[in-house]
């Protein structure tokens, strides 16, 4: 593009990242092979083109992440950015605003990036329609992605009468890329690994800051600032550091509500739930603390919600059903007393992540009734949950000989302050 045709959609010049400050997560080998096997999982779908739009899933196929999607932007401006993957190309595209080429050029494995000329969509969808026409990649059926939060149902509906207008078949193809990013490889693990380090390190803040008096946004920020200079990020969903009383020896129920300028109490329960990031990866660990010293039923409840994590790390193994850890879990559940208490135990995918969530597709709950045939695969990574009043979270990968949990955080309840 030359200075003229962006006039207004850059702050600047268009310029490249310097060499010297990228920042790529991953070698290109590895993302090779991701696009690899989504063309592989695209042709037994049936699926022509994908026109990727989910920013985990752009950012899992080719590294590329911006802090801005323009989600809920102006009417006027909006979003069109995708990644397009023919099912008989290795080379794919990438479409973007002209403003974000030094993103691209510092996260971004992407060689082949063609920019929008206009900030209006017509335009653009014009401009997405004749590169892919151009291409040859306007023939059969085109995947979108409609479980994601980009593009908005209004902008969807722009792309996909576009691509019908062409003579293209539109289907749902939002299971694709989230099915072969659920297996996570070696390089993967290890960022999910530093991430549960990370999170520790906030836990350990939490013990060693939190007093009466304070507020929760103010241990949020001690231990936001502990996590990040341990190399963390912004998790992508906001950490929950709750403080609420115990009535009847149980802490009062806290929900998903954000921190705030309440003042903590003697006496109080603090729930702390914290994810670490590293490279966008997220490890999830959550406590329960009490401020002061804690009941002894309150201990020896979290005692047997805890003993969960030790039955999951031995008995529960790659190559199981949901149906089989259901069974695993509810057996210990009824040894203890708990399954017929309040509370769950559930599990969700974790990995790579951007906001609004920190979790993926697959999901499981020991007292789920369907979706029980499903297997759990080798190097899958999720949490897992024990929540009898007890708020125990931590993250685990599976392997054929057991699904160890990464956390070092203590699982029995602490007084603190």
């Amino acid at each position: 593009m030359t200075a003229t045709t962006i006039l207004g959609l850059t702050p600047g010049a268009l310029e490249p990242w310097p060499e010297q400050d990228r920042d790529i997560a991953f070698s290109a080998a590895e993302y090779h092979e991701r696009i690899r096997r989504v063309r592989k999982r695209m042709a037994k779908d049936g699926i022509d083109l994908l026109y990727v739009t989910v920013p985990d899933h752009v950012a899992y196929l080719h590294g590329y992440m911006i802090s801005w999607y323009k989600a809920n932007s102006p009417m006027r401006y909006p979003q069109l950015y995708g990644t397009a993957i023919h099912v008989d190309h290795d080379a794919f595209i990438h479409f973007d605003n002209p403003t974000e080429l030094p993103v691209l050029q510092k996260t971004s494995v992407s060689t082949d990036n063609r920019f929008f000329p206009s900030r209006d969509g017509a335009p653009n969808i014009a401009f997405v329609m004749n590169e892919l026409r151009a291409k040859g990649w306007l023939k059969g059926t085109v995947g979108l992605e409609y479980w994601g939060y980009v593009p908005n149902r209004a902008i969807s509906t722009m792309l996909e009468g576009a691509f019908l207008a062409e003579g293209c078949r539109v289907v749902d193809a939002s299971a694709i890329v989230r099915r072969v990013r659920r297996v996570k490889s070696p390089a993967e693990i290890a960022y999910i690994r530093k991430a549960v380090e990370i999170a520790d390190i906030g836990h350990a803040t939490v013990v060693a800051t939190a007093r009466p008096g304070m507020t929760e946004l103010e241990v949020y920020g001690e231990t936001l600032r502990a996590m990040m200079k341990a190399g963390g990020e912004s998790p992508a969903l906001v950490h929950s550091f709750t403080s609420g009383p115990i009535r009847g020896g149980r802490p009062v129920a806290h929900g998903h509500a954000m921190m705030g300028r309440k003042v903590i109490r003697a006496g109080e329960f603090l729930k702390i739930d914290i994810a670490g990031a590293y490279h966008r990866y997220h490890g999830n660990v959550q406590r329960g603390y009490v401020m002061g010293d804690p009941l002894k039923a309150m201990v020896e409840r979290t005692r047997l919600a805890a003993g969960a994590f030790d039955v999951f790390a031995a008995e529960v193994k790659a190559g199981m059903t949901v149906r089989e850890v259901n069974g695993i879990m509810r057996r210990y559940y009824e040894s203890v007393g708990l399954w017929n208490e309040p509370g769950w135990g559930v599990g969700y995918e974790l990995g790579l992540s951007l906001p609004p969530d920190w979790v993926g597709e697959f999901y499981f709950n020991v007292r789920d009734e369907r979706w029980l045939d499903r297997v759990i695969k080798p190097n899958m990574v999720t949490n897992y949950e024990s929540m009898f009043n007890t708020w125990l979270v931590d993250t685990c990968v599976y392997t054929p000989t057991g699904s160890p949990f990464m956390s070092k955080t203590p699982l029995a309840l602490q007084g603190i302050g």
